[in-house]
């Protein structure tokens, strides 16, 4: 047990070396908002400017990991999730005000494009406007349907309500389908609050939106059985994780034909996303990254290198590191709670590979 426990102080350490600050990424600025394209692994991070003073951001959503959240297209009855599935090659693009992350293979080509945007009662950007782009590739007509899955945190823990929208307090699993007339959901902490949309502020409402535990949503391909009252847990491992999965049924597309669904996040505002705008100005851009393909760091395909060679192999070390760390607090997790056995032998050897990592990254 000692030797279980020195090894979770252990993890605490090295994860550090992980904070977002460090994920390789290229961040865009504009008002109390900033956005990060994460081009190693197809996922984006946003912040909210919460103290000007101390130039502290805050995460709307999780961002330890920022692939617990993500997009998975439905091609013709397949599901690809996109900057996981080797179908796809993934990059960072797009304009300076309208940076995109874009998804290619032979059937199908995907943009997630972002735009700042401003609601109604804010004089400065607060969100971003989120539109998923599919043009069909393939030599016939394919049914197309898009998913996106946000893993939510702001309304986790203590007495906290997961979310609320115009209608009712979302305490416990709960699907809100496109006849159903909500606007817009929230979800808040003591010092931030994200509001998404349903269906005001868009062109096409989403056939669906489903709030749930997060490891439910994320084990499944597409979608889950509703369970009217289940609570946010999911146990033994996952405990009050709240995420929200909008669901764009799929629809026919013809050959180089497009199809494409929005949708809005951005601070709390009494307003909605009633009379919202584009964001006044271009944002300012940092680290703009080079519009080739970036590699996978899990090696699930071949992508001709968006960084330098050495660029490119720290970023692979890196996402393999986290990886092995993350089967190790597997491992760990399920030892105390006494589901697996963990030999002795089997910690000394995790203890060796972390010693490795720490010295790899000069920590204590």
């Amino acid at each position: 047990m000692k030797k279980i426990q020195r090894a979770v102080f252990f993890f605490g350490c090295i994860l550090a070396v992980f904070r977002p600050g460090q994920i390789s990424g290229a961040e865009y600025v504009s008002g109390r908002i900033k956005l990060v394209l994460h081009e190693t692994t197809g996922r984006f991070s946003l912040y909210y400017l919460s103290d000007f003073a101390s130039e502290k951001y805050e995460p709307f959503f999780v961002d330890e990991d920022p692939r617990t959240s993500f997009i998975t297209v439905m091609v013709n009855n397949m599901t690809y999730k996109l900057g996981d599935s080797a179908a796809f090659r993934f990059r960072a693009g797009g304009t300076e005000t309208n940076p995109a992350l874009i998804f290619e293979s032979s059937f199908l080509s995907v943009r997630e494009e972002f735009s700042f945007i401003k609601t109604k009662n804010s004089t400065q950007t607060n969100g971003v406007a989120i539109t998923i782009k599919a043009v069909n590739l393939g030599p016939h007509e394919a049914s197309v349907g898009f998913r996106f899955l946000l893993d939510t945190s702001l309304g986790e823990g203590g007495a906290r309500t997961p979310f609320i929208t115009g209608r009712q307090s979302v305490v416990s699993e709960t699907v809100i389908e496109k006849a159903a007339g909500e606007k817009w959901w929230i979800s808040r902490n003591e010092r931030i609050s994200l509001m998404g949309s349903i269906s005001e502020g868009v062109e096409k409402t989403p056939e669906l939106v489903h709030f749930a535990n997060w490891k439910r949503l994320n084990e499944v391909p597409w979608k889950i059985n509703y369970t009217s009252g289940r609570n946010f847990n999911y146990l033994p491992y996952s405990i009050g994780d709240s995420a929200v999965s909008y669901y764009f049924d799929p629809g026919v597309v013809s050959r180089g034909q497009e199809r494409s669904c929005s949708l809005l996040l951005a601070a709390e505002d009494p307003a909605g996303f009633t009379a919202w705008r584009n964001g006044s100005g271009g944002p300012a851009v940092v680290d703009i990254p080079d519009s080739s393909n970036a590699s996978d760091p899990r090696g699930a395909a071949d992508f001709s290198g968006a960084l330098p060679a050495e660029a490119s192999a720290q970023a692979d070390a890196r996402e393999q590191d986290l990886a092995l760390l993350r089967e190790f607090i597997a491992r760990v997790d399920a030892g105390l709670a006494g589901t697996l056995f963990v030999s002795d032998d089997e910690m000394d050897s995790m203890e060796a590979r972390i010693a490795r990592i720490r010295i790899r990254y000069g920590l204590p």
